[in-house]
């Protein structure tokens, strides 16, 4: 069966760059510092995915990296240095998200979306998933990107994208509900009801809406999954939306094909 190709971009999100080694361990009460390279060789130094970082982040501003893994907080901010002191420290590693405690608006694409729709283009690829969509100038932007009619699917993964929901649902083909994203800004026993508001504002602007992350989270590891997971996948379903979205079960679990099954038969 022939099944089509979606591209999903990185989005508007601050994440960690590339560094030397597969881990940093940052302990509680040391100092670190983050640069704008897209590669670090040096202990201590962070690199950032966005440019111009001095102009985004200030100083007091809490940073918290791959899901509360390790916290930290700038206190100095020099020219293109920016110092932090490690609140609680922690492993972490390359290509990892990093929510701040303040609404931040960053470009909707990076450097590294722009070259992937180029390649896009050449394959002939018409579905796309906004990650982290804040308003819809980011939905009218990638489709301003492309000549050709394409497919919009925005991810719902922030404050932001939750306050501008009734725009961005009007403007895109589907929403996708990033419940994991989603609850870096969002307390995780407000999620379940994060979930229901933003599927009740998709059903009422009459756009399809999806929901990812954590539904067969077990078996991950285990060829069965627990109860709970098979009753949130029912309850998803029976609240109204469109479609489940399978990640790190199908990406990186031992049972993709087994989990695939088991939400084809819920």
């Amino acid at each position: 069966t022939s099944k089509k190709i979606c591209l999903d971009t990185e989005g508007a999100q601050l994440r960690t760059g590339m560094f030397a080694g597969d881990v940093l361990r940052l302990q509680t009460h040391s100092y670190i510092e983050f640069s704008e390279s897209n590669f670090s060789f040096k202990n201590k130094i962070i690199p950032l995915s966005i440019a111009n970082m001095n102009n985004v982040l200030k100083p007091g501003d809490l940073l918290k990296i791959d899901f509360h893994s390790v916290i930290v907080q700038i206190v100095e901010i020099k020219k293109k240095r920016i110092i932090a002191r490690v609140i609680k420290g922690g492993v972490i590693g390359p290509n990892k998200g990093i929510s701040v405690d303040r609404e931040l608006h960053l470009p909707g694409f990076t450097e590294k979306d722009l070259k992937s729709f180029e390649i896009a283009k050449k394959l002939d690829i018409l579905n796309f998933a906004i990650s982290f969509t804040e308003s819809k100038k980011h939905v009218i932007d990638l489709r301003n990107s492309f000549n050709n009619e394409i497919t919009v699917i925005s991810k719902i993964e922030s404050i932001v994208g939750m306050k501008n929901l009734k725009e961005i649902c009007l403007e895109s083909d589907s929403i996708l509900i990033d419940r994991g994203d989603l609850s870096r800004q969002i307390p995780i026993e407000r999620i379940a009801f994060a979930q229901k508001y933003i599927q009740s504002k998709a059903i009422k602007y009459n756009t399809p809406v999806y929901v990812a992350t954590n539904l067969l989270e077990s078996m991950v590891s285990n060829y069965r999954p627990t109860r709970a997971e098979v009753n949130d996948i029912s309850d998803t379903l029976v609240s109204g939306v469109s479609g489940l979205v399978l990640a790190a079960e199908t990406a990186i679990g031992k049972y993709p094909v087994e989990s695939v099954n088991m939400v084809a038969s819920i």
